[in-house]
């Protein structure tokens, strides 16, 4: 049973003597979850999660935490609030914590089937180029109004530890990496001659912009990046640039 199949009927049919009309979708979704039973939903089309690295410390492969927390989802078409979450950073699954029966059931999601998803107001989306095979998996975004999108790949390390008694694996932070997007295609954007040879013809704005942002560029570097595809939505827009 899918919500797709007659969701819009159901709701149409409940809206006038259960909801009132200031209700939001994510309110409606929720109770129809609650009367459905999140059993009977596409989230356990999936593949049940066996974790490999045994981690006894806060040196850990997850997002932000190594604890489940409640976020959104919107897998195969269908959306679903206030579900326990987690995003393996290292491996780039995204994990659901489900209840069948008296059993607590940990899935990982089919990548591909994930439009996105949320986590503590940070947005997620699974991206496949097919103009770069190395640009694939969970980019969280960090711009996508216009024609010009950024996008950021976390990234963890891996080290094993041994003492006495135990190995253990500890994952550090590591330096993420940002993408580009224009139109259908999608860009590596390490430096700023990655979009010299996008936009020649905007070379010394874009010189002057990250002159003028070095130190944001450095300290501040998602931040940067929002207000960078700003201006190159701006730029692209005011000069009517060929892409």
């Amino acid at each position: 049973m899918f919500k797709n199949c007659f969701l819009p009927i159901f709701i149409l049919s409940i809206s006038f003597t259960t909801f009132s009309q200031d209700y939001s979708e994510e309110k409606i979704y929720s109770w129809y979850d609650k009367q459905v039973g999140i059993e009977n939903s596409v989230l356990f089309r999936g593949i049940e999660y066996v974790e490999t690295d045994r981690m006894i410390n806060e040196k850990h492969k997850f997002f932000q935490t190594r604890d489940f927390q409640n976020g959104s989802v919107n897998y195969d078409g269908q959306i679903f609030y206030n579900v326990p979450l987690k995003y393996n950073i290292y491996d780039d699954l995204l994990l659901v914590n489900l209840q069948l029966e008296q059993r607590n059931l940990i899935f990982q999601l089919i990548g591909e089937r994930v439009n996105l998803f949320k986590i503590n107001n940070h947005t997620f989306k699974y991206l496949k180029a097919e103009n770069n095979t190395n640009i694939r998996g969970y980019y969280e975004v960090i711009n996508d109004e216009g024609k010009f999108k950024v996008f950021k790949k976390h990234l963890k390390n891996k080290m094993e530890v041994r003492d006495r008694n135990v190995a253990y694996n500890e994952f550090s932070t590591a330096d993420s990496d940002y993408i580009f997007k224009v139109e259908n295609d999608f860009f590596e954007l390490n430096n700023r001659r990655d979009l010299y040879s996008m936009f020649p013809n905007l070379k010394d704005a874009i010189r002057s912009f990250y002159n003028a942002n070095r130190k944001q560029f450095r300290d501040n570097p998602d931040v940067f990046m929002n207000k960078l595809a700003a201006e190159m939505n701006n730029l692209i827009s005011t000069t009517s640039t060929e892409i």
